[in-house]
């Protein structure tokens, strides 16, 4: 079984400016969340998830898996730490899994 990596550098208004190309971006209506939608096919599997949000200030960005799909893809959510408050931001994230070899 092969390993998969599928990474991503977004704007805040989610659209991709660098990645590897195997997935999509939108936001949705309430601000802060995102939908990642990997191409089908891209995992076998369940993947590992990891990100960051971009501040640039002191603010205290907070990045959070917000609900998982599988292999389907993932919804995240960026926040002010300060307020509390859901807020857009910027954001990187990279995804490694299980594929087809």
């Amino acid at each position: 079984m092969a390993t998969k990596i599928v990474w991503g550098y977004c704007n805040e208004d989610g659209e991709v400016e660098s990645g590897s190309g195997d997935f999509t971006v939108s936001e949705e209506s309430q601000p802060g969340f995102y939908d990642i939608v990997f191409k089908p096919g891209t995992f076998t599997g369940q993947p590992a998830i990891t990100g960051s949000c971009v501040s640039n200030s002191q603010q205290a960005p907070v990045f959070q898996v917000y609900e998982v799909n599988g292999a389907k893809g993932f919804t995240i959510e960026t926040r002010d730490a300060h307020t509390g408050k859901r807020d857009s931001r910027a954001f990187m994230f990279m995804a490694a899994g299980p594929a087809e070899n």
